[in-house]
């Protein structure tokens, strides 16, 4: 492509000049013959240099013509030729010789057009950078003195272009340098140049840089050049050109002692001029960009002059020494100097710590200690820091805004804030920041506008840097080394790389990178950070002694300076950056061991974080807070206040009562504050293993900030009149804005917490003295109100804070709600140090003192309740860790018995002699002791089992939730006659204290009977029967009883079995109806224990409580069913004398004593005895089946047996549905062991007698409001019927089974409905099992078949004999139990066909129209349920059954047996199947299946009995109602009235009659289908069969009404068509005739089916002359309807072929 070009260029070259210059011409043809004479001329051969004759390189002549068009100074020309020359540069293609010849063109051609000069200025980079090594010396100079020629035109493209052409190859002149040394040898040399203290020798491209440096340093001065052809450079650009020299390659010129002569004698005294000077804005502003340069590269070799610089900067920046643009400059100079850590160090190190050197950072300290202070109006000083207000309002800020400047809603965090306005001072990102720093406006010949607070601004970004560099170097120091291994972190290298470490805008460090410890790890292990003052071998450590140093001497000033903008007006983001870097300062002096700057850092950021004037506003006297309390008790206990929490009143209601009258809308928390506050709680967690005393400031500035925090929060959410205000929209500010920060704040506090258990133990021994010296008002009470325990009043108050400034605050000392925090406080550090707290002795792990702080403000009982109870829970929370299983073994026993000596002490420490008697006193006092309570069973859950220490101390807390427990059955009976036989109750403190207790002794009862000494057995039944009796608690008396089971079990363990027989003669003497005293627990023996077990449930059964004594009773039939396989016979005979026979009798004097009261109750309590009643008997007759064959051979079990039966008759004289049910279940659960039916035992014959006597379903239950459901009771009466039948089935005789049967019936059609269920789709469970009842009856005696097919038959119809009266109401449809019963029927006929009775007496008539009727109601009955339905079943069946009978009918005939009723209910059968009824309903959607069943049920029906129909048997009235059922339903449209025959008129004698036509279309039958089959059939039965008597009978009864059948379409036709004129016949009705015509002409009817008519011979178309005139008729009427014209003349024909005509 470059070839192309030249030549191109080379033949306008030659055009152009070809008259005008010939020189020009011939060089021109020449050059072009030379590029021609090339064979691969391409631009990789022009650029690679090749050493071919082709090379250009190696033709100096080919850039003549070229050079002799610059010459001519011919624009036309030299454009060719430099565009020509700047492609050969660019390609390497120009020869070496001719490089002065082309720059001096260039030179000379640099004045020419616009285009011409800008290709030169793009030639010039190209040529020095492919001709490095030639273009030195004068040829650099010529090149250089070119572009300052073009900067130097006015042209402004070209200018700025060869401005930036200059600056690059200035910048490439040093690159050279770079090339130079990294490539020269030491033998090079071309000259010596001076240095400060002689010559020095250099290279060629090191000379030319030292030339280029000092005629630039000349220039700027305003001197002539020494290196450079005269020209001249304005200072500003001169400054623009040194910069980017020494800013490009800083190392180069700091490694070369010529060029730093150069800046010692030549720039430096000029910046310190400068600088000293009244100069412009553009001048100052280059060389302030100058400084950074030369600070951060040059410090060590120019130390002096940097000395002098940084004086210059500081002093400039006093109000007096500089105007605002340059103070400004200076301050943006020293933000990049404090942005570089290292070049603080630096300087600090080169100055401040060398004597007789200017002290340059302190002082730029205290000059920026007054800067910042300077105008206090324009930073918006105030009391706290606020949100300065700018114009333009950003997004950004609108939470904090939100949450700052909150109206003033009382107590609202943030409502101290006013208001923005346009003029408000302030510091923000928007409004005090310039767009472009003044030092980057190097385009700015004035000085820019500067915000007023810009500079306040750089003074905190200084301060901000300072810390965060501190920081970021000394930070890492402190992590141990093999945490910082584990860590992998990164070696500190520089401090670039340490500045990508810092945190994100608005996170706050927490920690310098120290690593957060597990639970697992060891107290003894844990590392404490170490001081960087101590690694005196590292590499760095002069650095770190001198960063050491600068803290200790600048941290005044430094304080002073945050303390300025703390309360200063700042946006989000600068008081973020400010937070954060104080903290890390705060950081940094305390690792370096500095205490008094970390003390004074977290003091002040203490006093931003919780304001002193907050704390003041909020503090309260305790003398207030106690006359509130004390006012508010009294209004309580007077009945003042309604309602009263569950623990006591509110714990800010007193406050806010005693408060109303104080506004609090000025004095508040903002998100700052909060802010500050977690910052000094990350501080707490960083040093905490070396904060010592210091632990006293954070942590009373968390007891402070709790207390604003708490009392806001709630006031917010307080209560107004005793109502609790709901969150209105206005606090979603606080739940939103301040809410986020509160959190943050909460976590980190947590965390802080947490952090502790990584303390040394002296470290947290310091953390529990502060916590314990912060707390108030401890021992100041008045009245009498506190009575302190002797042990507590007798330890010495140690460990009192001395370096608190809460004396300073007016009130505070006296605050009593500070003291929640402390207990919190304590509540978190046990929780976080609970391998600590096991394993150290008491006085090292803080044992002692955590205990007495507790124990101090538990027993106080002038402070809060919710305080008191916070304390007991904290307590509670250390005693649990006495179950830890990780204590050691050998002082396990000892510290858990401490554990639960301090809660028997906590617990007897509530209740003094002379304590409070105060309701809320006592509440209190309750809740504590319940929290006691839940303690111990805490601990029991855990050790309980392996406890060997201490259980004189359980069963005293367990026992201490009664009054008294000696007499407790003591005292007079008042509560009426059924009170003697009651257990007396027991009385308790409080029903919480109840409940919380007895979880302990139930654990005791289930899990730790085998750790509970035997002596103590007793004593532990009867706790358990006192919690029993107990009516505090419903539920603790019903799991009393069960606990009884435990203890029974843990008497029989291991042991084969007990002998009673040695208790019996004691216990003989126990009353029947008296209770068990205390007097007989005094045993160890294990037969005595478990009867007394038994007794004290016993008398648990008579418990006013219907749950409770049922409880009892299942507990005691589970004792007696685990306990009586291992009891001899004899043994269980005992159990049931003493046992069982005691509950029922004192059921029945419990039931008959209440019976005859006249309570209010009276009837609940009686229908409870009931229910009693019947859960025992289900439990006794469990008992008695189990082991009745064992029983049974005792001789005393008569004795036992006879009683039971006296009880069982008198309980169904109850007349309680639900104690019948449960009879008649105990019942058959007892005879249901019986196995001898040979021998009915008594057993059995007193089930009998008992059930014929007493059904159920009379039972009225007069006592209760309605009759019950008696499904129950008559399920149970059924059930034990099939119990006693299996026993006594042999002994049963007809009657008895016809009596049995009746009361079946009458159970069944009495029985309520079944709750939540139907009995259409399935049986009830009574039905269920009367059919089960129905099935075991044997048919074998005489007569019980037939009694049992009537009883069938009336179950059947069940479903159809209940009122339609009751149709609404609910009520047992019998729908699925008539469905079973057919099938039972069916079998049961079928398994007696042969027996001639059912024939005869009627029960197979009975039977066959039982199922008749639902046939014949199929839609008139709509109750169905799932298929098959009721009717479609009852078709089946009688198919079925008449499938079996019609066989042995002739037999029967033959033997004259009147079975007249069974040829009935045949054809009855066909009528119900064929015929439909009115429906009493819609037509259900599948009638057209319905339909179709029906035909095969009559096609299947037909087969069986038409062919016997016409025996000699069947009277001819049956075949006529049968032929007339046929007719009646195979009428398809219906007839007009005066067509059908009336009874006193001949068959066919309507046929005669006329009558008014219908016009109307008549519907046809539903059952369209069934009607044709009909009609076929009435056609069948009169066409000629076989000619036998009984086929002739059939006919004759069917002839006429097939006559009439026909004749009623004919009539209708002829009488109708007339009067519709033209209009055609409706299609059913036309479909229906020809269909008969059709009918009429093929049949061939019986010769003796129709009489002989005079004058007719026929003998198969009799049928047709009956109707012969009726057709004639028609056929008048259809002379417009070819179809049935047709049809109609068939039929004459028809006759006429037959009669001869």
């Amino acid at each position: 492509m470059t070839a192309q070009i030249l030549a191109s260029e080379l033949a306008i070259l030659i055009q152009e000049s070809k008259r005008k210059n010939t020189e020009i011409r011939s060089a021109a043809e020449k050059s072009l013959s030379e590029l021609k004479a090339l064979p691969n001329t391409s631009e990789a051969q022009l650029a690679a240099g090749e050493t071919t004759h082709q090379d250009l390189k190696r033709r100096p002549n080919f850039v003549r013509p070229f050079l002799l068009s610059c010459a001519t100074r011919n624009p036309r020309y030299a454009g060719t030729a430099i565009a020509c020359l700047q492609r050969l540069v660019v390609t390497n293609g120009l020869a070496k010789e001719t490089l002065k010849d082309v720059l001096d063109v260039l030179r000379e051609c640099s004045s020419l057009g616009l285009d011409i000069q800008l290709k030169i200025l793009q030639a010039l980079p190209s040529l020095l950078q492919n001709y490095a090594s030639q273009l030195t010396g004068d040829l650099l100079a010529t090149a250089l003195h070119i572009c300052f020629l073009l900067l130097g035109t006015k042209t402004a493209v070209v200018s700025n272009t060869a401005a930036a052409t200059l600056q690059q190859l200035v910048v490439t002149v040093l690159g050279k340098v770079v090339q130079e040394d990294d490539l020269a040898s030491g033998t090079d040399y071309v000259a010596e140049v001076p240095i400060e203290d002689g010559t020095i020798p250099v290279r060629s491209a090191t000379l030319d840089a030292y030339q280029l440096l000092n005629d630039l340093c000349l220039l700027t001065e305003g001197n002539k050049p020494q290196f450079l052809h005269s020209t001249s450079v304005s200072p500003d650009f001169g400054l623009e050109l040194i910069e980017s020299m020494i800013s490009n390659h800083a190392e180069t010129v700091r490694s070369h002692p010529e060029q730093i002569h150069i800046l010692r004698i030549r720039l430096m005294p000029f910046v310190i001029r400068i600088l000293s000077e009244k100069n412009t804005f553009s001048t100052t502003v280059r060389v302030m960009r100058l400084l950074p340069i030369l600070l951060g590269n040059m410090l060590s070799v120019l130390a002096t002059e940097c000395e002098m610089v940084l004086g210059l900067l500081n002093h400039m920046l006093d109000p007096d020494a500089a105007v605002i643009w340059k103070r400004v400059l200076c301050m943006e100079v020293f933000r990049g100097i404090h942005a570089e850590p290292a070049l603080v160090r630096s300087i600090y190190a080169h100055f401040d710590e060398q004597d007789g050197k200017r002290d340059i950072i302190r002082n730029h300290m205290a000059i920026m200690v007054r800067l910042a202070a300077e105008k206090p109006s324009i930073i918006g000083l105030g009391q706290q820091s606020t949100i300065p207000a700018i114009s333009t309002q950003v997004e950004d800020e609108s939470e904090e805004q939100a949450a700052l400047q909150a109206e003033g809603v009382a107590g609202t965090i943030g409502a101290a804030m006013t208001l923005r306005s346009s003029a408000a001072p302030g510091i923000s990102t928007y409004g005090s920041n310039m767009r472009i720093p003044c030092i980057e406006q190097l385009d700015k010949l004035e000085p820019p506008s500067v915000p007023p607070a810009y500079l306040y601004s750089l003074v905190l970004t200084c301060v901000n840097s300072f810390s965060e560099g501190l920081a970021r170097f000394l930070l890492p120091f402190s992590i141990p080394v093999d945490v910082r291994s584990k860590k992998k972190q990164r070696p500190i290298q520089d401090d670039e790389q340490q500045e990508a470490e810092t945190p994100q805008k608005d996170e706050l460090p927490v920690v310098a990178r120290k690593p957060r410890l597990t639970r697992s790890q060891s107290i003894s292990g844990s590392k404490l950070p170490v001081n960087p003052l101590s690694l005196e071998s590292h590499v760095l450590y002069g650095q770190i002694r001198g960063s050491a140093s600068m803290v200790d001497t600048c941290w005044p000033a430094l304080l002073a300076t945050y303390s300025t903008f703390f309360h200063a007006a700042l946006d989000s983001e600068y008081y973020h950056s400010l937070v954060r870097s104080f903290q890390k300062f705060s950081q940094v002096a305390g690792l370096l061991g500095l205490s008094t700057p970390r003390d004074a850092f977290l003091t002040t950021l203490g006093k931003n974080a919780v304001p002193p004037s907050v704390v003041s506003a909020f503090a309260i006297p305790s003398s207030a807070l106690h006359m509130a309390e004390r006012r508010d008790t009294r209004r309580r206990e007077n009945g003042f206040q309604a309602s009263e929490s569950k623990l006591g009143p509110s714990p800010n209601t007193t406050v806010d009562k005693t408060r109303q009258s104080v506004d609090l809308g000025g004095v508040t928390l903002n998100t700052r504050n909060l802010l500050c506050l977690r910052a000094l709680v990350n501080l707490g967690i960083a040093l905490g293993p070396i904060l010592q005393s210091a632990w006293s400031i954070i942590l009373e500035t968390l007891q402070q900030a709790d207390l604003v925090i708490t009392h806001i929060s709630l006031q917010r959410r307080g209560t107004h009149n005793g109502q609790t205000t709901p969150i209105t929209g206005s606090d979603n500010a606080f739940v939103g804005d301040i809410g986020n920060e509160i959190a943050a704040v909460n976590m980190a506090a947590t965390r802080m917490f947490e952090s502790c258990r990584d303390l040394p133990d002296e470290a947290f021994l310091d953390v529990v003295r502060s916590l314990k010296g912060l707390l108030r008002d401890l021992h100041s009470y008045e009245d009498g109100d506190v009575v302190t325990n002797s042990a507590s009043s007798q330890r010495p108050s140690t460990h009192r804070r001395t370096t608190s400034t809460a004396g300073a605050i007016p009130g505070l000392d006296q605050d009593v709600r500070l003291n929640e925090f402390v207990v919190e406080s304590l509540s978190k550090l046990i929780d976080y140090n609970t391998p600590r707290l096991l394993e150290k002795p008491p006085e090292e792990n803080g044992w002692e003192i955590i205990v007495e702080t507790l124990i101090d403000v538990l027993s106080a009982q002038q402070f809060d309740t919710d305080l008191r109870l916070r304390a007991a829970s904290t307590l509670s929370t250390l005693v649990n860790l006495t179950a830890n299983p990780d204590i050691f073994e050998d002082n396990r026993d000892q510290v858990r018995w401490k554990g639960l000596a301090a809660l028997n002490w906590q617990i007897n420490s509530l209740y003094p002699p002379d304590g409070n008697d105060s309701k809320a006193s006592k509440s209190c006092d309750q809740d504590l002791h319940n929290l006691a309570l839940e303690t111990m069973h805490g601990v029991l859950e855990q050790y309980g089992d392996v406890l060997n220490l201490g259980w004189d101390y359980i069963f005293s807390i367990v026992s201490s939730v009664f009054e008294e427990t000696s007499n407790l059955r003591g005292g007079p009976q008042t509560q009426g006659q059924i009170d003697s036989i009651l257990p007396v109750a027991v009385l308790t403190k409080s029903p919480k204290l109840v409940r919380s207790a007895f979880g302990s002794l139930q654990l005791i009862g289930s899990e730790f009977l085998n750790s509970v000494p035997k002596e103590c057995l007793s004593n532990l039944l009867l706790t358990m029967y006192y919690f029993c009796c107990q009516q505090d608690d419903f539920n603790i008396s019903l799991t009393s009883t069960t606990l009884f089971l435990n203890v029974s079990d843990h008497l029989w363990n291991d042991k084969e079995t007990l002998d009673l027989q040695d208790c019996k003669d004691t216990l003989d003497t126990i009353p029947q109806n008296g209770p068990w005293t205390t007097k007989e627990a005094n045993t160890t023996e294990y037969a005595t224990i478990w009867l007394q077990l038994l007794l004290l449930l016993v008398d648990s059964t008579t418990d006013r409580r219907l749950e409770v004594r049922h409880s009892a009773l299942h507990t005691i039939f589970r004792i007696l069913d685990t306990s009586a396989e291992k009891l001899r016979p004899e043994d269980l005979i005992v159990c049931q004398q003493l046992v069982v026979l005691r509950l029922l009798s004192r059921n029945e004097t419990a039931y008959q004593t209440g019976k005859a009261s006249n309570a209010s109750d009276q009837l609940k309590e009686v229908l409870d005895w009931n229910e009693t009643a019947g859960i025992m008997l289900n439990d006794i007759s469990g008992l008695f089946g189990q082991y009745l064959q064992a029983m049974v051979k005792q001789v005393h079990f008569q004795a036992v047996w006879e009683p039971f039966g006296q009880y069982l008759q008198r309980f169904l004289q109850r007349h309680s549905l639900s104690l019948s049910a449960a009879v008649y279940t105990s019942i058959g659960r007892i005879l249901s062991a019986e196995s001898e039916k040979a021998d009915i035992s008594p057993c059995t014959i007193l089930a009998w007698n008992l059930w014929r006597k007493e059904n159920p379903v009379h039972h009225t239950d007069p006592l209760a409001s309605k009759q019950g459901e008696n499904q129950v009771a008559l399920l149970a009466y059924v059930r034990c019927f099939a119990q006693i039948y299996v026993l006594m089935d042999d002994a049963i005789d007809a009657k008895q089974v016809s009596s049995v049967l009746e009361q079946l019936l009458i159970c069944a059609t009495m029985s309520s409905p079944t709750p939540y269920s139907g009995d259409i789709d399935n049986m009830s469970p009574l039905q269920h099992e009367m059919v089960n009842s129905l099935g075991m009856i044997r048919t074998g005696i005489a007569g019980t078949a037939a009694t049992l097919i009537r009883s069938m038959a009336a179950f059947i119809t069940l479903p159809y004999k209940r009122d339609d009266t009751q149709s609404e109401q609910k009520g047992p449809t019998f729908v699925a139990l008539s469905k079973t019963i057919m099938d039972m029927l069916r079998e049961c006929i079928s398994n007696h066909l042969d027996d001639k009775s059912l024939y005869t007496d009627g029960s197979l008539s009975e039977a066959l129209s039982s199922l008749i009727m639902p046939v014949r109601l199929k839609y008139r009955w709509q109750v169905d349920g799932k298929d098959p339905s009721l009717w479609k079943k009852a078709t089946t069946t009688i198919l079925k059954i008449l499938k079996g009978i019609i066989p042995r009918l002739d037999e029967l005939q033959s033997q004259d047996s009147d079975i007249s009723p069974i040829w009935r209910n045949m054809i009855d059968s066909c009528d119900a199947i064929i015929s439909t009824s009115q429906p009493a309903f819609d037509v259900p959607r599948d009638i057209n299946i319905d339909e179709d069943f029906d035909i095969a049920a009559f096609h299947e029906l037909n087969n069986m009995f038409v062919p016997v129909l016409g025996s000699n048997f069947v009277t001819d009235k049956l075949r006529r109602t049968f032929s007339e059922s046929l007719f009646k339903n195979s009428i398809i449209h219906e007839p007009h009235p005066d067509d059908l025959p009336h009874p006193d008129q001949e068959l066919l004698e309507c046929l005669r009659s006329t009558h008014i036509g219908r016009t109307q279309d008549l519907p046809p039958s539903s059952r369209s289908k069934m009607a044709y089959v009909l009609v076929d059939k009435l056609f069948d039965l009169v066409a000629e069969h076989d000619g036998s008597k009984e086929r002739v009978k059939l006919a004759q009864a069917a002839a006429p009404y097939l006559i009439l059948r026909v004749g009623l379409v004919l009539k209708a036709y002829l009488l109708d068509q007339p009067l519709r004129g033209r209009m055609p016949q409706p299609t059913s009705q036309k479909v229906e005739m020809l269909y008969v015509l059709r009918r009429l002409i093929e049949l061939d009817c019986e010769t003796r089916a129709i009489p002989d008519a005079a004058g007719v011979v026929s003998e198969h178309k009799k049928h047709l002359y009956r109707i012969y005139g009726l057709t004639t008729k028609a056929l008048r009427v259809a002379r417009r309807n070819e179809e049935m014209q047709k049809a109609l003349t068939q039929i004459i024909e028809a006759v006429s072929l037959d009669f001869g005509v």
